[in-house]
Formats: structure tokens, sequence, C-alpha cells
């Protein structure tokens, strides 16, 4: 049973600014361009069609810092980010908010209790947090692959998700998403577990007993 802790003004300030300071990465990585073509910073090319996005590190370093709560405005700025880049840079699959907010929300709520389990059944840190930070990266794309077949049927003009369903698992294999996906697990769990225990020595806190804010 967990007990509720009093924060200090301090506290609360520090808190506030690290969480501003995650959102205005999000921001960056999800709506700057890159220059390499039409995406943003956020993504990596790992082949000719291939992309692997790291828009989602931030949410997991910071909402694994932070607490559930403030991993769900994280969730929630990610998702905005993310609408408001597929008006950008024309991702017609996108623009819808069941599709770009809702799965986002759902992810950030559920890193820190992620990250908690892991921390407390692996004893070695880092094993925990790329262990964490690989899985809830596959949940998120699972997440918003699961609902990016709605948009896929409006989109392409299909009258009916079932009719819709072999086309849309076709595209994802034949636009490599099964291997973008494993890319962006494994590149969240390296640098995501990695900047994370920074951090942490950064703001002073025992890295033998992490105990963040719910």
């Amino acid at each position: 049973m967990s007990t509720k802790v009093i924060k200090s003004n301090k506290e609360k300030t520090r808190e506030m600014t690290i969480l501003a300071m995650f959102i205005a990465i999000i921001a960056i990585l999800g709506l700057v361009p890159s220059g390499l073509g039409s995406s943003s910073l956020g993504f990596i090319k790992i082949a000719p069609n291939i992309e692997a996005t790291i828009i989602h590190i931030p949410v997991l370093i910071g909402a694994a810092l932070l607490g559930r709560k403030m991993g769900l405005y994280l969730g929630i700025a990610f998702g905005t980010v993310s609408m408001i880049a597929a008006f950008i840079y024309a991702s017609p699959m996108f623009i819808y908010p069941w599709v770009s907010i809702l799965p986002r929300i759902i992810f950030g709520f559920i890193i820190y209790d992620v990250v908690q389990f892991f921390l407390k059944v692996i004893k070695n840190k880092y094993i925990a947090l790329f262990t964490s930070f690989f899985l809830l990266t596959i949940i998120h794309s699972l997440l918003v692959l699961s609902l990016l077949w709605t948009s896929f049927t409006m989109v392409f003009g299909y009258s009916s998700l079932t009719l819709a369903f072999i086309p849309y698992l076709t595209s994802l294999v034949l636009w490599g998403v099964p291997l973008s996906a494993l890319v962006e697990a494994i590149l969240a769990g390296a640098i995501g577990g990695t900047i994370f225990l920074r951090l942490l020595l950064q703001l002073n806190k025992k890295d033998d007993s992490i105990e963040m804010s719910e």
C-alpha cells in the first residue's frame, strides 16, 4: 500500500520544469523538419523506405521519472504533436485523434507501473530499464497499429474493416513496419535506459532505491 507523499514547492517546481523540458523535446522531435525528406527530427531512416521513430523515448523517460500522472500529460503531448505533425507532413492516417492521441494517452499512463515492476523483479537496473522500455515500445506500436487499421480503411476507401484487414496487414509488411517497430524498441531500451540512469544521477536520486511520484 503506497503512502501519500507531500511535496515541497521546490520539488513541485522542479517536477514541472522537467515536465516542460520533456514536452519541448517531444515537440521538437515531432515538428521540426529533419531536412532529409518529408519527416521530422524524430524519425531515423533505417532503409530507403523505412523509418524508426524516437519521439516516444522522451515520454518513456519522463513518465518513468515523474510518475503516472505526468506520464499521462506526456502521452497527451505526444499524441497532440503526432496529430499536428500529420497535417504538416501530409500523413492522413494519423489525422484522427483516436489514432494519434488515444493510444499515446494509454501508453503514457502505463509507463510508470511497468518500469517499477521490472525494477523490482530484475536486480540489474539497466537491464530492467531496457526490458521495460523495449516492452513498452512494442505495446505502443501494437496500440497504434490496431487503431491505424480504422484510418487505413477510411483513407483507402474500404467499405468495412473486414475488407481492409488483409490489405492493411500486407501494407504493414511492405512498408517494413515489423522491422521498424523492432528497431524502435531496441533504440528505446538502449538510449532510454542510459539517459534515465544519467538523469537520476544528475537529479541526486538514490540509484539503489528508486521512489518516484505516482
